[in-house]
């Protein structure tokens, strides 16, 4: 684990003891990328939490106080129009577990999906290198399609683009 990586965990486990409460945080972007072997800098922690009301406010709170650029929600699927294929909670992997904190990270089929919500260059590099990682078939990525919700929404026509763009790479 990079340690960057490892410090910003352990900011968050710091804060969780204090707090004598556990989190759970599914972790998404640079800091995944560390855990799916593939590690790349960055600046910021994206992940989605599972705590209490309290705990969060005081975790962001502390963040910002700490000059650590974060952006955290109880919902990362909700971060676009298009959502994560259905489930996708139930298929993240824990990778780090105390007794204040645990962290997962997406299937990395679904990882993949997560990256193509914003679509930028590094986003697709991010995905391609995953799939590369994992040797995931084009099959798998299809089927995992299918358990998108869409709605009916013009952004769901551009992710569908982008979605087609990324098949045709593999």
């Amino acid at each position: 684990m990079q340690d960057y990586v490892k410090q910003y965990i352990e900011k968050i486990e710091s804060y969780a003891k204090v707090k004598n409460e556990q989190a759970e945080l599914l972790l998404i972007g640079g800091l995944a990328m560390s855990f799916y072997e593939i590690p790349r800098h960055t600046i910021d922690i994206d992940a989605e939490i599972k705590c209490s009301e309290e705990f969060f406010i005081g975790l962001v709170e502390y963040l910002r106080k700490e000059k650590i650029n974060f952006n955290i929600s109880e919902n990362i699927s909700g971060w676009g129009v298009v959502p994560l294929p259905a489930k996708y909670r139930g298929r993240a992997i824990t990778v780090y577990k105390s007794d204040f904190l645990i962290l997962k990270i997406l299937d990395p089929v679904d990882f993949v999906f997560s990256k193509l919500l914003r679509g930028t260059e590094e986003d697709f590099s991010d995905a391609t290198e995953v799939i590369k990682r994992y040797k995931i078939e084009k099959d798998l990525l299809a089927e995992r399609e299918k358990l998108i919700l869409y709605p009916k929404d013009t952004e769901t026509l551009f992710f569908k683009k982008k979605f087609q763009h990324l098949m045709e790479l593999l």
